[in-house]
């Protein structure tokens, strides 16, 4: 039996889910980087998770930092918060154009992939039946954004990415594209389902700086 070699690369980004109010269209038009501030409205209850979520937090933070936005203090937004609804004078007190409430941000989504560009023909095919697939995993962050001066919703995203979108995954399929092997171990046997796996803190840390760069580009303001 002959084999072929494929390859796989998902653009899960385009799934992202964008809500964006011409009111902070206009704001972003105005003031191409807003002060912001990272909040999280609901906080996991687990120590060893929060901890783990408070480092994926710094992350965001960072990644505004280091595009030049000015990031204020989470933990002062929440005193000043606290038991005050004028977000007008909260504004003023903290001197913030946008709050971005994190309400997500999770890395165990899927999504299976049928098609794959066959190295070997040089043309993007389909495996034979839906039964055969790669499944790819996917990275979600879910986030609302305020106009802080007039407590007015500006935003809702539900961004999506995957370690697929911008890697090439390399395999070993058989002529009936029905059973295939990650490339280098096809010797451990052929299968009709691949996986990729979010398997380490280094990836999980990516994926959070892929997604808020991503963020951070809807927050800029359009070019062209």
């Amino acid at each position: 039996m002959s084999f072929q070699v494929g390859r796989i690369r998902t653009n899960v980004a385009a799934t992202s889910e964008i809500v964006l109010a011409p009111e902070l269209r206009a704001l972003i038009a105005e003031i191409p980087k807003p002060k912001v501030v990272i909040r999280v409205p609901n906080p996991p209850a687990n120590v060893t998770e929060a901890d783990r979520f408070n480092s994926y937090i710094n992350v965001i933070e960072k990644e505004f930092v280091q595009q030049g936005y000015t990031v204020r203090d989470r933990a002062l937004l929440q005193t000043l918060v606290a038991g005050n609804s004028d977000y007008k004078a909260i504004k003023d007190r903290i001197d913030t154009d946008l709050i971005i409430d994190v309400l997500a941000l999770h890395f165990d989504g899927t999504v299976a992939v049928h098609k794959f560009f066959n190295k070997t023909t040089g043309a993007e095919e389909s495996f034979a039946t839906e039964a055969t697939y790669i499944e790819c995993p996917v990275a979600i962050l879910e986030c609302r954004v305020t106009i802080l001066d007039r407590g007015q919703l500006g935003g809702l995203f539900t961004l999506k990415a995957s370690p697929a979108d911008s890697q090439d995954y390399s395999f070993i399929i058989d002529g009936f594209r029905q059973n295939m092997a990650w490339q280098g171990q096809q010797t451990a046997g052929m299968f009709p389902v691949l996986r990729i796996v979010i398997e380490t803190e280094e990836i999980r840390l990516q994926m959070t700086r892929a997604l808020t760069q991503r963020l951070i580009g809807l927050l800029s303001p359009a070019r062209g």
